[in-house]
Protein backbone atom coordinates (compact mmCIF):
# COMPACT_ATOMS: atom_id res chain seq x y z
CA UNK A 1 0.00 0.00 0.00
CA UNK A 2 1.04 3.48 -1.25
CA UNK A 3 -0.31 5.97 1.27
CA UNK A 4 -0.03 9.88 0.17
CA UNK A 5 0.11 12.28 3.52
CA UNK A 6 0.22 15.86 2.91
CA UNK A 7 1.50 16.26 6.23
CA UNK A 8 3.15 14.34 9.26
CA UNK A 9 0.08 12.98 10.85
CA UNK A 10 -2.44 12.87 7.86
CA UNK A 11 -1.37 9.19 8.09
CA UNK A 12 -2.63 7.89 11.53
CA UNK A 13 -5.64 10.49 11.58
CA UNK A 14 -6.70 8.85 8.64
CA UNK A 15 -5.52 5.52 8.82
CA UNK A 16 -3.68 4.42 11.48
CA UNK A 17 -6.59 1.78 12.02
CA UNK A 18 -6.39 0.45 8.36
CA UNK A 19 -2.55 0.39 8.72
CA UNK A 20 -2.20 -2.00 11.60
CA UNK A 21 -4.49 -4.54 9.34
CA UNK A 22 -2.15 -4.16 6.72
CA UNK A 23 0.79 -4.75 9.01
CA UNK A 24 -0.98 -8.05 10.47
CA UNK A 25 -1.62 -9.14 7.27
CA UNK A 26 2.04 -8.52 6.62
CA UNK A 27 1.16 -5.83 3.61
CA UNK A 28 4.11 -3.71 2.48
CA UNK A 29 4.01 0.09 3.45
CA UNK A 30 5.11 3.26 1.56
CA UNK A 31 4.39 6.64 3.19
CA UNK A 32 5.24 9.75 1.00
CA UNK A 33 4.85 12.55 3.19
CA UNK A 34 4.41 15.55 0.52
CA UNK A 35 5.73 18.35 2.83
CA UNK A 36 7.09 18.33 6.09
CA UNK A 37 4.13 20.62 7.98
CA UNK A 38 6.65 23.23 8.06
CA UNK A 39 4.50 26.18 7.70
CA UNK A 40 2.07 25.90 10.80
CA UNK A 41 2.46 29.11 12.31
CA UNK A 42 0.30 28.38 15.65
CA UNK A 43 2.55 25.08 16.10
CA UNK A 44 5.77 26.84 15.76
CA UNK A 45 4.81 29.77 17.75
CA UNK A 46 3.73 27.36 20.46
CA UNK A 47 6.71 24.97 20.34
CA UNK A 48 9.53 27.91 19.73
CA UNK A 49 7.14 30.19 22.43
CA UNK A 50 8.02 33.19 20.38
CA UNK A 51 5.19 35.83 18.75
CA UNK A 52 6.66 35.99 15.61
CA UNK A 53 8.74 33.05 14.52
CA UNK A 54 11.68 33.24 12.00
CA UNK A 55 12.85 31.09 9.04
CA UNK A 56 14.89 29.31 11.36
CA UNK A 57 12.12 28.52 13.77
CA UNK A 58 10.31 26.83 10.29
CA UNK A 59 13.17 24.77 9.07
CA UNK A 60 13.58 23.14 12.81
CA UNK A 61 9.69 22.25 13.64
CA UNK A 62 9.73 20.77 9.76
CA UNK A 63 12.46 18.75 11.09
CA UNK A 64 10.74 18.01 14.12
CA UNK A 65 7.53 16.47 12.69
CA UNK A 66 9.56 14.44 10.45
CA UNK A 67 11.26 12.68 13.32
CA UNK A 68 7.63 12.46 15.05
CA UNK A 69 6.46 10.35 11.90
CA UNK A 70 9.18 7.96 12.19
CA UNK A 71 8.41 7.45 16.00
CA UNK A 72 4.46 7.22 14.90
CA UNK A 73 5.29 4.79 12.51
CA UNK A 74 7.47 3.06 14.18
CA UNK A 75 4.30 2.36 16.87
CA UNK A 76 2.32 1.08 14.15
CA UNK A 77 5.07 -1.19 13.44
CA UNK A 78 6.69 0.02 10.52
CA UNK A 79 10.22 0.97 10.18
CA UNK A 80 12.33 3.96 8.27
CA UNK A 81 12.23 2.02 5.15
CA UNK A 82 8.36 2.74 4.94
CA UNK A 83 8.67 6.30 4.86
CA UNK A 84 9.61 8.95 1.97
CA UNK A 85 9.71 12.83 2.57
CA UNK A 86 9.48 14.70 -0.82
CA UNK A 87 9.86 18.36 1.26
CA UNK A 88 7.89 20.57 -1.09
CA UNK A 89 6.94 23.82 0.62
CA UNK A 90 3.68 23.22 2.93
CA UNK A 91 0.59 25.34 2.39
CA UNK A 92 2.09 26.31 -1.77
CA UNK A 93 0.89 22.92 -3.32
CA UNK A 94 -2.13 24.51 -4.79
CA UNK A 95 0.09 27.18 -6.07
CA UNK A 96 2.26 24.35 -7.92
CA UNK A 97 -0.37 23.06 -9.94
CA UNK A 98 -0.64 26.45 -11.79
CA UNK A 99 1.95 29.53 -11.59
CA UNK A 100 5.10 27.52 -10.69
CA UNK A 101 4.31 24.30 -12.65
CA UNK A 102 7.56 24.94 -15.15
CA UNK A 103 10.97 25.58 -15.83
CA UNK A 104 9.23 28.81 -17.56
CA UNK A 105 9.50 30.66 -14.37
CA UNK A 106 11.44 30.68 -11.43
CA UNK A 107 10.43 27.86 -8.97
CA UNK A 108 7.99 29.07 -5.67
CA UNK A 109 9.86 30.28 -2.59
CA UNK A 110 8.19 29.02 0.64
CA UNK A 111 7.18 31.94 2.79
CA UNK A 112 7.93 30.40 5.71
CA UNK A 113 11.86 28.71 5.12
CA UNK A 114 12.60 30.84 1.70
CA UNK A 115 13.57 27.93 0.31
CA UNK A 116 12.85 26.90 -3.28
CA UNK A 117 13.92 23.31 -3.15
CA UNK A 118 13.34 20.45 -1.21
CA UNK A 119 17.00 19.32 1.02
CA UNK A 120 19.55 17.34 -0.62
CA UNK A 121 18.22 14.40 1.30
CA UNK A 122 14.66 14.57 0.05
CA UNK A 123 15.71 14.92 -3.60
CA UNK A 124 14.69 11.75 -5.87
CA UNK A 125 14.48 13.60 -9.14
CA UNK A 126 18.26 15.09 -9.93
CA UNK A 127 17.54 18.91 -10.36
CA UNK A 128 13.82 19.11 -8.49
CA UNK A 129 12.61 22.25 -7.72
CA UNK A 130 9.63 23.63 -5.84
CA UNK A 131 7.60 23.13 -9.49
CA UNK A 132 4.16 20.95 -10.27
CA UNK A 133 6.29 19.30 -12.51
CA UNK A 134 8.69 18.02 -10.63
CA UNK A 135 6.42 17.08 -8.15
CA UNK A 136 4.57 15.02 -10.27
CA UNK A 137 7.77 13.50 -11.54
CA UNK A 138 8.79 12.25 -8.23
CA UNK A 139 5.73 10.31 -7.30
CA UNK A 140 5.64 8.95 -10.63
CA UNK A 141 9.22 7.54 -10.00
CA UNK A 142 8.29 6.09 -6.27
CA UNK A 143 4.53 4.87 -7.91
CA UNK A 144 6.86 3.25 -10.59
CA UNK A 145 9.31 1.52 -8.40
CA UNK A 146 6.92 0.18 -5.66
CA UNK A 147 4.44 -0.73 -7.72
CA UNK A 148 1.61 -0.35 -5.48
CA UNK A 149 -1.47 -2.20 -5.28
CA UNK A 150 -3.11 0.07 -3.53
CA UNK A 151 -3.00 4.04 -3.12
CA UNK A 152 -4.67 5.82 -0.59
CA UNK A 153 -4.88 9.49 -0.98
CA UNK A 154 -7.32 12.71 -0.05
CA UNK A 155 -10.22 13.36 -1.52
CA UNK A 156 -10.53 16.12 -4.11
CA UNK A 157 -13.01 17.80 -1.55
CA UNK A 158 -10.61 18.18 1.86
CA UNK A 159 -10.98 21.58 2.74
CA UNK A 160 -7.40 21.83 2.85
CA UNK A 161 -5.26 23.01 0.21
CA UNK A 162 -2.46 20.62 0.43
CA UNK A 163 -5.06 17.61 0.95
CA UNK A 164 -7.12 18.98 -2.22
CA UNK A 165 -3.77 19.44 -4.67
CA UNK A 166 -2.29 15.94 -3.28
CA UNK A 167 -5.06 14.53 -5.45
CA UNK A 168 -4.71 16.25 -8.56
CA UNK A 169 -1.47 15.69 -8.49
CA UNK A 170 -1.25 11.97 -7.77
CA UNK A 171 -3.57 11.01 -10.57
CA UNK A 172 -1.39 13.11 -12.59
CA UNK A 173 1.51 11.23 -11.59
CA UNK A 174 -0.57 7.89 -12.56
CA UNK A 175 -0.73 9.32 -15.95
CA UNK A 176 2.67 9.82 -16.33
CA UNK A 177 3.01 6.06 -14.88
CA UNK A 178 0.40 4.74 -17.26
CA UNK A 179 2.28 6.26 -20.39
CA UNK A 180 5.30 4.10 -19.30
CA UNK A 181 3.78 0.88 -18.20
CA UNK A 182 -0.20 0.57 -20.74
CA UNK A 183 -0.95 -2.40 -18.30
CA UNK A 184 -0.62 -0.58 -14.48
CA UNK A 185 -3.54 -0.67 -12.51
CA UNK A 186 -3.84 0.14 -8.59
CA UNK A 187 -6.70 0.57 -6.08
CA UNK A 188 -7.42 3.85 -5.63
CA UNK A 189 -9.01 4.88 -2.20
CA UNK A 190 -9.75 7.98 -0.75
CA UNK A 191 -9.60 9.53 2.90
CA UNK A 192 -10.27 12.45 4.43
CA UNK A 193 -9.63 14.86 7.24
CA UNK A 194 -10.82 18.56 6.99
CA UNK A 195 -14.91 18.85 5.99
CA UNK A 196 -16.51 21.24 7.33
CA UNK A 197 -17.11 20.38 11.53
CA UNK A 198 -16.73 16.64 10.60
CA UNK A 199 -16.16 14.58 12.47
CA UNK A 200 -16.53 17.00 15.49
CA UNK A 201 -20.44 17.11 15.70
CA UNK A 202 -20.20 14.53 18.81
CA UNK A 203 -18.27 12.78 20.36
CA UNK A 204 -19.73 9.31 19.77
CA UNK A 205 -17.53 5.74 20.40
CA UNK A 206 -18.09 5.80 16.52
CA UNK A 207 -17.87 8.34 13.65
CA UNK A 208 -20.21 8.93 11.00
CA UNK A 209 -19.69 9.32 7.44
CA UNK A 210 -19.04 13.46 6.60
CA UNK A 211 -23.30 14.58 5.83
CA UNK A 212 -23.67 16.07 2.58
CA UNK A 213 -20.33 14.05 1.18
CA UNK A 214 -21.12 11.47 -1.19
CA UNK A 215 -19.02 8.20 -0.61
CA UNK A 216 -18.02 7.77 -4.78
CA UNK A 217 -18.46 5.05 -6.83
CA UNK A 218 -18.27 2.09 -3.77
CA UNK A 219 -20.21 3.79 -1.08
CA UNK A 220 -18.36 4.65 2.21
CA UNK A 221 -15.76 2.14 3.08
CA UNK A 222 -16.23 1.38 7.09
CA UNK A 223 -13.13 -0.25 8.81
CA UNK A 224 -13.83 -1.38 12.01
CA UNK A 225 -10.85 -0.76 15.37
CA UNK A 226 -10.95 -3.03 18.10
CA UNK A 227 -10.05 -2.16 21.63
CA UNK A 228 -6.39 -2.86 20.91
CA UNK A 229 -6.22 -1.20 17.68
CA UNK A 230 -7.27 2.42 19.02
CA UNK A 231 -5.35 2.46 21.79
CA UNK A 232 -2.20 1.83 19.57
CA UNK A 233 -3.74 4.65 17.21
CA UNK A 234 -3.75 6.82 20.23
CA UNK A 235 -0.39 5.39 20.94
CA UNK A 236 1.09 6.96 17.53
CA UNK A 237 -0.80 10.04 17.52
CA UNK A 238 0.59 10.72 20.74
CA UNK A 239 4.29 10.60 19.17
CA UNK A 240 2.72 14.33 17.50
CA UNK A 241 4.02 15.86 19.81
CA UNK A 242 4.09 19.21 18.35
CA UNK A 243 0.64 18.78 17.26
CA UNK A 244 -1.16 17.53 20.02
CA UNK A 245 0.39 20.54 21.80
CA UNK A 246 -1.98 23.02 20.12
CA UNK A 247 -4.70 21.01 18.56
CA UNK A 248 -4.87 17.99 20.66
CA UNK A 249 -8.00 18.01 20.18
CA UNK A 250 -8.63 17.69 16.71
CA UNK A 251 -6.23 14.72 16.61
CA UNK A 252 -8.29 12.85 19.36
CA UNK A 253 -11.40 13.43 17.73
CA UNK A 254 -10.31 10.71 15.23
CA UNK A 255 -9.55 8.55 17.84
CA UNK A 256 -12.42 5.98 17.64
CA UNK A 257 -13.58 2.46 16.62
CA UNK A 258 -13.60 3.14 12.70
CA UNK A 259 -12.20 4.84 10.22
CA UNK A 260 -13.81 5.86 7.16
CA UNK A 261 -12.53 5.54 3.00
CA UNK A 262 -14.36 5.64 -0.22
CA UNK A 263 -13.17 5.04 -4.04
CA UNK A 264 -13.43 7.46 -6.49
CA UNK A 265 -14.72 7.39 -10.37
CA UNK A 266 -11.77 7.37 -12.71
CA UNK A 267 -9.60 10.35 -12.34
CA UNK A 268 -9.08 12.48 -15.63
CA UNK A 269 -6.98 15.19 -14.94
CA UNK A 270 -4.39 16.61 -16.31
CA UNK A 271 -1.74 19.21 -14.83
CA UNK A 272 -0.88 22.53 -15.65
CA UNK A 273 -4.76 24.04 -14.62
CA UNK A 274 -5.24 27.79 -15.09
CA UNK A 275 -6.70 27.61 -11.79
CA UNK A 276 -6.42 25.39 -9.32
CA UNK A 277 -9.65 23.84 -8.16
CA UNK A 278 -8.02 23.99 -4.05
CA UNK A 279 -7.96 27.70 -4.51
CA UNK A 280 -11.30 28.03 -2.48
CA UNK A 281 -9.76 25.93 0.83
CA UNK A 282 -7.45 28.31 0.59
Amino acid sequence: MLVIAPHPDDEVLAAGGLLQHLRAANGALRVVYLTDGEGYREGVQAEDHVIAPKVSDYRAYGHQREHEARAALRVLGFGAGSITFLGFPNGGLNRLMTTYWSEHRRAYRSPYTRLDRPSKSEILVPDTEFRGEDLSEELAQIIGDFAPTTILVPRKEDQHVDHCAAWFFLTDALGDVRRVHPGFDVDLINYIVHYYSWPFEDEAPRIPPPEGLRGGVSGWLNVPLNAVQLKTKRAALAQYKSQMDVMGWFLNGFARRNEWFSRPAPPRVALPVRRSPCDDFS
